[in-house]
């Protein structure tokens, strides 16, 4: 990579590789993708929030060639979520490769412009996006490819501001924009405005001044997230003629009511060795493998997860070099928002994972727990890493052996996904 901006480098792999893929991919890895295509083409349409079901019930969708759909696990998302693909169907209408493209095309460019922003962090930043479960994001309709992209577009921001240890009006105004956005991603996103924090620890270590302007764009973030809920709250995010809004918000009361069983739920999810076993969720195990092998319906062999992830641990090796300008107060904060983050997944999952809440499911696994959940935390994460005092004297040959095992690792996911194998199914 010595003389290529990593920025450039970064667009050129996933872009090339992306195209090939969106067009000549044998083994689609899509999750949701018909419930994600009926929200996208609504949102296409005008019309901001579902439509319920005509027969009364608590499913909400839309209507197609005289039929009701319902995709109530994505009618509360958000038009920030799908912005790519609305675009791109308004220009021409149901053209889903044309929304693949624009998906992609955006993701990639916004991450493009994090790596760049982030400047002495570029590369964490980098080696989040490469996981090949954001790169699978990215090549088709799904509000993960937003969700990812935006994410580390945020953290690359708060830590560009960290680094400079000064917060202007111009910035603060931006945002205060921008906040908003991220926030409407996904509810879990809202744990992302504490990277706020970070340039407040900042300034106050360089300059004992409080710089009360952030909380702005902390306070607009928030209620744009407060105000979506409160828009889709009559919606109960569950597909099923029996889970009814009643249903949900009992589930809702039994949870918060129970909370020595929810921390129990906690620490059990962290640990508990994972199975096929079909009675419960036979998907537990492919859905926890998704950033070693990158997807739960296509999974990549060794051969090439290998070498992307040599790269990416390489990448943060690098990045540790100046991991000396995280210090304790700013891990402080990344663990809590982590936590917080982890806690409002578990929530969820146990809510609506694999069905609705029960009393038997209390203080058990949050069955539906897909590690794909996490990427926006995964910069943070590696940010809480000490400063191992790393040093690199050969940095020409890490660079390229990076370089080298980034488009190897890359050229080997095309092939799983575009080549005709024997005996495999396509």
């Amino acid at each position: 990579m010595s003389g290529w901006k990593l920025e450039g480098f970064y667009t050129l792999l996933t872009l090339i590789c992306g195209l090939i893929m969106i067009y000549w991919d044998r083994r689609p890895a899509r999750n949701d993708d018909r419930a994600h295509l009926g929200r996208l083409r609504q949102l296409a349409s005008g019309t901001l929030l579902p439509v319920q079901s005509p027969d009364g019930s608590d499913l909400y969708g839309y209507w197609r060639d005289g039929v009701f759909r319902p995709f109530n696990n994505t009618a509360v998302n958000s038009p920030v979520a799908y912005y790519p693909s609305i675009l791109a169907f308004r220009i021409h209408w149901n053209d889903y490769a044309l929304a693949c493209v624009f998906t992609l095309v955006c993701s990639t460019i916004t991450v493009a412009i994090a790596i760049h922003v982030a400047k002495r962090y570029r590369y964490v930043i980098c080696a989040a996006a490469l996981l090949p479960a954001v790169f699978f994001s990215f090549l088709y309709v799904t509000t993960d490819a937003v969700i990812n992209s935006l994410s580390l577009l945020f953290i690359a921001i708060a830590l560009r501001l960290h680094q400079r240890a000064e917060v202007t009006w111009p910035q603060t105004i931006l945002l205060v924009i921008f906040a908003p956005l991220v926030a409407l991603t996904k509810t879990t996103s809202v744990a992302l405005l504490a990277m706020l924090f970070l340039p407040m620890i900042a300034v106050w270590r360089e300059r004992h001044v409080i710089r009360w302007r952030m909380l702005l764009p902390l306070a607009s973030g928030s209620a744009a997230c407060l105000l979506w809920q409160r828009m889709t709250s009559h919606i109960p995010p569950i597909l099923g003629t029996d889970f009814t809004l009643e249903r949900y918000q009992d589930a809702q009361r039994m949870l918060i009511s129970h909370p020595l069983e929810f921390l129990q739920s906690l620490l059990i999810t962290l640990v508990q060795p994972l199975d096929f076993n079909k009675k419960v969720d036979k998907y537990n195990s492919v859905r926890n493998l998704q950033f070693f092998a990158g997807s739960e319906k296509a999974q990549l062999p060794t051969g090439v997860m290998l070498l992307i992830l040599t790269a990416i641990v390489l990448l943060l090796v690098k990045n540790n070099i100046d991991q000396h300008g995280i210090h304790w107060q700013e891990r402080t904060i990344m663990g809590l928002m982590i936590t917080g983050f982890y806690v409002l997944t578990c929530a969820a999952m146990l809510l609506v994972g694999s069905g609705l809440l029960t009393a038997d499911k209390l203080g058990t696994y949050a069955d539906g727990m897909q590690n794909r959940y996490f990427i926006p935390m995964l910069a943070p994460m590696a940010l809480m890493l000490p400063n191992f005092g790393i040093t690199v004297k050969r940095n020409q040959v890490v660079n390229v052996t990076i370089a080298v095992c980034l488009v190897l690792g890359y050229v080997g996911i095309v092939c799983a996904h575009v080549l005709i194998f024997p005996k495999v199914i396509a």
